[in-house]
This record gives structure tokens, C-alpha cells and sequence, in this order.
């Protein structure tokens, strides 16, 4: 672990980490102090020159700013610790076994070549007298071979099941790598893997494949006016709802801050301009209670863009139809579904 300051020290970095978030935007949370953290204490290279460089930049630190540098320089280099940790542990396992495997296959050859030696005794001193020392040869030969291919059968059903925990482990890595922590549901890089595997897939060649983009608006107002936590809040309440809305191959991913993005297979566009319209109007007449009160607050509403895949697209060409819409939305007035119109854009 690389984490290993003691108390007095892990004091003095809470204050230096504290001087350094405080005049910063984004939240006091877990993320936001590991990235502070690791910047101080200069373990982590790459995010030390990214944060150096933005700061020299004078770019505010906010919570979409700490996502990015958490997922690209500390969640990336947590997966691949993990992996490194599983390769060892196989390669210790699969070293054990093979080990093991040596020793029984010797003794096994050494078995053969005493019960071929214990024949040809018998066969040239068939004598009644010279029997039993040689009965008590083959029983000590045949106790040894038996405890060895014991050992043996016992060491492959451990690991049997370490490969077993090893597999549950590296899929609950890969999954941790895909998820967004905050809502729960795909992150960037999740979202990608689904959609790069769909475009991919050539029996849904010719089948309609739509994308919604969607962005909460004024976000920066709510947290200005109510608190991060409430803001994470409202970004919690909106992925539940567009989950609730989603079935069967759909899937619904949070691609950083208030921007989220739901792929939609088999769906035409009229079909996912209807979704959309449902998502934006359960959205607007939804009741988020305010922090520590029973009182809820109006008007979050959601503005959203809605493009259809066209063959010979790129994934990213398909983000950007999708996002031309979303700001066509934002531009007239929010709160709105505009469907992506390639007339209007070339």
C-alpha cells in the first residue's frame, strides 16, 4: 500500500491538502482529498504535472476537473495495481502446481521402474521366502505414490478455487473501472465499451441505433445555490430516472459532470425522440427535497439531443451529431429535445 504515513505526519498533510482545496470549487470529497493528497505527497507523477499545469493556467479545480484526474491518473494506475497483484498470484499458484506436477511425475516413473524391478524378481526368485520383504516393498512404493498424487489432487482443488476468487476478483476490477461511483452507472470509458461492442456487432447491421445526449441545466447554479452535496444530489436523482426508463440493451452512462448519454439499440429516431420527451418531462415535474428540510426544489430540467447512427460513422463522429443537438437545445432556451438534423450542419 502506498500509503503508509503515520499519524503525525497524515496530520500535517491534511492541513497543507486543506490550504490547497479551499479556494478551489470542487467539493470536499473523497475523491477530491485523494487527488490533493497524492499531488502533496508527489507519488503520483503524471497527476502532479497535470494539476501543476493547470493551476499554472489558472484553471479552477472543479468537480468535473478532480473526475478527470482521478479516473485517468489514480482509479487507471488502482486497476492496474490490481491486475499486477493477480498476475502474481497466479504466477505463484501456476509455480506451486507446476512444482508439484514434477514431483508426482518422478515419483510416478520411479514407481514404474521399481514394479518393472519387483516383476523381474519374481520371475528369477519365485522362492515363497523372498515374498514378503517384496510385498512390503511394493506397499511402501505404493503408500508414497498414493500421498503424492494425494497432495497433488488437494493442491489442484485449492486452486481451483483461488482461480475461481482470482476470476471474481478481476471482474469486480473491470467492473469498478467501468462504473461511475457517484450514480452507480457507466462512466466514459463504460460507455464506450457498450457502444464500440454494438457498432462492432454485424448482426445489427441495418438495424436503427439512436443516442440520446442530454446535460442538466444551470447546474452551476444549483450548486452555487444549494451546495455540492445537494448537486450530487440532483445528479444521483437524474440517473435513477434515466435508468428507470431504459430496457433491454439500452444503456445509460454518466460521461463527466452533468452530462449524461443513453445508447439506444433497435430504436428508431422517432422512437427515441418519444424517450426523450418522456425522460425531459419526468425530469421537470420531479420533487428533489432539499438538504437536512422536507421542502423540495422546482425546476431542474435537463436539455437534450437526439442523434441517429448513420452508417460509416465513428463512435466519436456519433458523440459529436449528438452534442450538436444537445447545444442546439441549450441555445433555444433549455429544457427541450432537438433531434439532430445532418442538413442543418453540413
Amino acid at each position: 500500500m502506498k500509503y503508509t504515513q503515520e499519524r503525525k505526519a497524515s496530520e500535517e498533510l491534511l492541513r497543507l491538502i486543506l490550504q490547497r482545496m479551499a479556494p478551489q470549487p470542487a467539493a470536499f470529497t473523497p475523491h477530491t482529498y485523494t487527488v490533493w493528497y497524492e499531488y502533496i505527497l508527489g507519488i503520483n507523477p503524471g497527476l502532479s504535472t497535470e494539476l501543476e499545469r493547470l493551476l499554472q493556467n489558472e484553471r479552477k479545480i472543479d468537480d468535473e476537473t478532480i473526475a478527470q484526474l482521478y479516473q485517468r491518473y489514480i482509479a487507471d494506475e488502482r486497476q492496474e495495481e490490481v491486475h499486477r497483484v493477480l498476475r502474481e498470484d497466479v504466477k505463484k499458484m501456476l509455480g506451486k502446481l507446476i512444482a508439484l506436477t514434477g514431483d508426482t511425475s518422478r515419483k510416478t516413473h520411479l514407481y514404474e521402474s521399481n514394479l518393472q524391478s519387483f516383476t523381474q524378481q519374481l520371475r528369477n526368485n519365485p522362492n515363497p521366502d523372498s515374498l514378503a520383504p517384496l510385498i512390503n516393498s511394493i506397499a511402501h512404493d505404493t503408500h508414497t505414490m498414493h500421498d503424492s498424487i494425494s497432495r497433488l489432487h488437494s493442491e489442484l482443488e485449492y486452486s481451483k478455487k483461488e482461480v475461481g476468487n482470482l476470476q471474481k476478483e478481476l471482474e469486480s476490477a473491470r467492473r469498478e473501472a467501468l462504473i461511475d461511483p457517484l450514480t452507480g452507472i457507466y462512466n466514459r470509458r463504460g460507455f464506450e465499451m457498450q457502444a464500440h461492442k454494438l457498432l462492432d456487432d454485424d448482426s445489427l447491421t441495418g438495424q436503427q441505433l439512436c443516442l440520446l445526449m442530454m446535460d442538466i441545466d444551470h447546474f452551476k447554479n444549483i450548486n452555487d445555490s444549494y451546495g455540492h452535496i445537494f448537486g450530487d444530489r440532483v445528479i444521483r436523482t437524474i440517473a435513477g430516472t434515466l435508468k428507470s426508463k431504459i430496457k433491454g440493451q439500452d444503456t445509460v452512462a454518466r460521461l463527466g459532470g452533468e452530462e449524461f448519454v443513453v445508447l439506444l439499440p433497435e430504436t428508431s429516431l422517432a422512437g427515441a425522440s418519444t424517450l426523450a420527451e418522456h425522460i425531459r418531462a419526468s425530469i421537470e415535474h420531479g420533487k428533489i427535497r432539499r438538504p437536512n428540510s422536507e421542502q423540495s426544489i422546482g425546476s431542474i430540467t435537463v436539455s437534450i439531443g437526439v442523434a441517429a447512427y448513420r452508417s460509416g460513422n465513428t463512435l466519436a463522429e456519433w458523440l459529436d451529431c449528438a452534442d450538436k443537438a444537445l447545444y442546439a437545445s441549450k441555445q433555444e432556451g433549455r429544457n427541450r429535445v432537438t433531434i439532430y438534423d445532418p442538413a442543418a450542419h453540413s
